[in-house]
């Protein structure tokens, strides 16, 4: 005769019976479904990663969707850079004039607003908090950088964001390179904010009329950041983003709400340190086409092949 089980074996034995049932019972519901669950289309944790990336072309105009700023394409061209010396209201930075090529890229229609700055970065450091509209200020040099890096590791574009150079700014806002000393004509008050029209305060973006390229508020409103580092003329040529000389100091260009007309002149130049803020300088984003990496043609070791 079977020794009957204890009390305690029993406590063990009954709850490990139910499991087992459960455990077969889930199996049989896989089982039933597996026909309906492989016909599912795959499900698609990053929604950023489904979504198919936009290819830019030279020459066309396009609208980041990431910040939903505009940007204009400015053909290739060489032009005079700077001022000439007996130039009403110029200053000693603005020379000597020299030759100066530049190769296409994009530059944003406006500059960028406080709408499109959140959209990227969440926050809103403007003075002037008066609208999406409203140019993004006070910002410094450091922040632009972040924006940037945030805009670039986000964005699945065959271009690359960043700031314009100096001379790039200033053959957009000549119109491509030609002679006028303002942005579109010879009347200040058609195409910029300043001291004479913006009431103390800035104004909302594209209210004033473009240039010829179609840019707007080239001139006025507030000041842009640029990519070079300042220098205090143009004896010696450096590369995009560096200076000939030591500094700490980078370009801004394009006068602001409380300039008067004289610094809205194309060649007017200024400067400002990487942690400046002014609730009269702002931001105008560039872009260029992603240069292609050479792929190296080293070939690898055969490792069946060395002798051990």
């Amino acid at each position: 005769m079977n020794p009957r089980p204890s009390n305690t074996l029993n406590r063990f034995v009954k709850p490990l019976a139910h499991l087992g049932m459960i455990v077969t019972l889930l199996t049989g519901l896989s089982a039933a479904h597996a026909s309906l669950i492989n016909e599912w289309e795959p499900l698609e944790l990053d929604a950023g990663s489904a979504r198919p990336a936009l290819v830019i072309k030279a020459g066309q105009p396009w609208q980041d969707p990431s910040s939903e700023v505009k940007l204009l394409w400015i053909p290739a061209g060489c032009f005079q850079m700077g001022s000439p010396p007996r130039a009403e209201g110029r200053e000693t930075d603005e020379g000597p004039m020299h030759d100066e090529c530049v190769t296409g890229f994009w530059l944003g229609e406006t500059e960028v607003t406080q709408g499109q700055w959140r959209r990227v970065m969440h926050n809103n450091p403007s003075r002037f908090r008066k609208g999406d509209n409203y140019p993004v200020e006070n910002i410094t040099r450091e922040e632009v950088n972040e924006f940037l890096a945030t805009l670039n590791s986000r964005a699945r574009l065959n271009v690359q964001f960043r700031l314009p150079t100096e001379a790039e700014w200033e053959f957009a806002c000549r119109d491509g390179g030609k002679r006028g000393v303002f942005p579109g004509g010879n009347e200040p008050s058609r195409f910029a904010w300043f001291a004479g029209n913006s009431n103390g305060t800035s104004q909302p973006v594209g209210l004033r009329a473009p240039n010829r390229l179609g840019l707007k508020d080239m001139s006025g409103n507030v000041w842009e950041w640029i990519q070079d580092k300042y220098q205090t003329n143009y004896n010696k040529p450096t590369a995009p983003g560096q200076a000939s000389e030591p500094t700490s100091f980078y370009s801004i260009r394009g006068g602001g709400w409380q300039d008067e007309a004289n610094s809205l002149r194309c060649s007017n130049r200024s400067f400002q340190s990487l942690s400046s803020r002014r609730p009269d300088l702002g931001v105008r984003l560039a872009a260029s086409l992603k240069t292609k990496e050479k792929k190296s043609n080293t070939r690898q070791p055969d490792i069946k092949r060395m002798p051990f």
